[in-house]
Parts: structure tokens; sequence; C-alpha cells
């Protein structure tokens, strides 16, 4: 009788009450795949690029340069399509690297280093830009002589009759040369397309001084910034990989332009100049002041507040 009447009731109003769900959201978990696809295509990427432009010489020679411009093409290709893929297809699963992740916040410190990597990158990016100024500008301008001296010119005319009278001729006030000037306002373009100063190949200018791999180290800026705001790791993978171009990269570059290879890299200019961004300026081959005049600063104000204001929305 019990497990007839009973029973089948508890199990009833068992199944009707309503379960307790946490209050933390859940991270959807999944295998490492991901990181390991965009992983292996930023060294994919990166090898090849190495391999093939190292050996390009032999490779036109026995093969011809349009297959050569074929595999070259095709295989980074491929390496971008890998890594494309491996995060369209796993971001924001997997492993989280910092603690905070259940709550999609990173820590203080983490998000103060991002605005300043991100902002570095989008500021040097903005380096490339016609130079931003404010539309309008003060002048001081001439207006001619003062109003005193017309009004004296005026009673010197009404006068000269009476003048007349004594024999001595109109009397005439001496006038007087100086000018009066005013502030006005002036409207200007808001960008300043004047090219740099024309510079020999090997001068160094603007953003040169900070490193001479402006563009890489730029996106690798960006790419580390992002990184960090983000706990899963097939995301930070994703947007750190530019940072293995900057470094290995730019580092086989100078090799092949100091022998010829593709581009030049002088003696001169390497001396003066650092691969590692601000290098050249704390061992002082480089001049603060002369950065200080030729870099773009409401270029990279603007650059610096979009990012502020995209993180703190």
């Amino acid at each position: 009788m019990f497990r007839r009447t009973v029973l089948p009731t508890l199990r009833k109003h068992r199944a009707l009450r309503p379960r307790k769900t946490s209050s933390t959201p859940t991270i959807p978990r999944s295998s490492n795949i991901g990181s390991k696809i965009v992983a292996a295509g930023w060294i994919g990427f990166l090898f090849e690029n190495v391999v093939l432009s190292e050996n390009r010489e032999w490779l036109c020679t026995e093969y011809g340069e349009e297959n050569y411009h074929l595999g070259y093409n095709t295989l980074s290709s491929a390496a971008c399509l890998s890594i494309l893929y491996g995060y369209a297809k796993h971001k924001g699963t997997g492993r989280t690297w910092f603690k905070k992740s259940l709550l999609g916040k990173a820590p203080m410190p983490l998000k103060v280093g991002a605005i300043v990597l991100q902002s570095f990158g989008l500021a040097c990016f903005a380096q490339l830009a016609p130079a931003l100024q404010i539309p309008v500008a003060l002048e001081n301008s001439p207006v001619g002589h003062s109003n005193s001296n017309n009004s004296n010119n005026n009673s010197n005319s009404n006068n000269n009759h009476s003048n007349t009278n004594n024999g001595l001729g109109p009397s005439r006030r001496p006038e007087s040369n100086e000018t009066t000037t005013a502030i006005t306002f002036k409207a200007r373009c808001p960008m300043d397309f004047r090219a740099k100063p024309e510079l020999p190949p090997d001068a160094v200018y603007g953003i040169e001084r900070i490193t001479r791999h402006s563009n890489l180290w730029a996106l690798a800026s960006l790419g580390v910034g992002t990184a960090l705001t983000t706990p899963f790791v097939v995301n930070s993978l994703f947007f750190g990989g530019p940072l293995l171009l900057a470094t290995l990269g730019t580092a086989h570059q100078d090799s092949r332009y100091r022998r010829g290879l593709g581009g030049s890299l002088s003696t001169e200019k390497e001396n003066r100049t650092s691969n590692i961004p601000f290098a050249a300026l704390l061992v002082g081959r480089q001049d603060w002041m002369k950065l200080f005049e030729e870099i773009k600063w409401l270029n990279g104000g603007v650059a610096t507040l979009l990012v502020v204001l995209a993180h703190v929305r």
C-alpha cells in the first residue's frame, strides 16, 4: 500500500520542485585542440617565412621565381587559415590562465598593462596617418593705422581754412607709422598633409627613433595588450602570436638586410637605432628631444583616448 500510494506522490513532488542553480556562470570546457591549432599556425607561419626567405636565391634558381612565390603564398595562406580556424572554432573555450575567468574580468594589473600596450601600439600606427591638428588657430593680423590718427586727420582737414589765414599754409600733424594688431581666428584643415622633410637614405626620423620595425612591434603590442584581457588560453595565443613575429621575425629580417637580401641595413643606421623599442633611446644612441619634436602628438593622443574609452565603457 505504501509503495503504491505514497512513493509515487513523493517522486512527483520531487520532480516538480525547482532545482538550485549556481549564480556563477559556467565556462564551456573542451579539449586543448584549439590552443594547439593556433600555436601550430603561428609557429608554421614564422618557420616557413624564415626558411623560404633565407633560401630564396637558391629556390628561385632551382624552381623559378613564379613557383617560389606560389609556394610561399600557399604556405603562408595555409598557416593563416589554420590560425583563424582554431580561433573561430574554439574561442572562449578550454583552459584559462587567471582565476577571475568565471567573471570574465581581468585583474587590475593586467588591465593597466593592457591599456599601456594597446595605447603604444595604436599610437605607433597613428604615426602613419597625416598629422592631426586643431582646425582653428589664433594669429596676429595687422589692422592698419589707429583710429586716433584717423580722427586727427579729420580735425586737421576742418581747420585748414583757418590755418591758411595765417599765411603759413595748412597745418598737418605727422602721421604715425605704427600699426595695431588684433588676434583673429583662422580656419585650417584638421589634417596636415605636408610630408616629412627630405632625408638621406640612412636618416632616422620620428618613430624610427623608438624602433626600426615600428609596424611589427605596434602589431605585437596591440595583440599582447588584448591577450592580457582574455582569460582563455586559445584567445591569448591568437592575439599574442604577433609577438613571435616581432622578436624572431625582425631579427631575421635584420640579418638578411645586413647581407643585402631583400633590403639594406647600413652599419651606421644599425648603430644609431634599435630593434627592441626604446633600447636606442635608453642607451643614449638617440635623442629624446628630437623624438618629442618629430612625433605626431595629437595622433597619439587620439589613439590613447580611444583605447581608454574602450576599457572604461
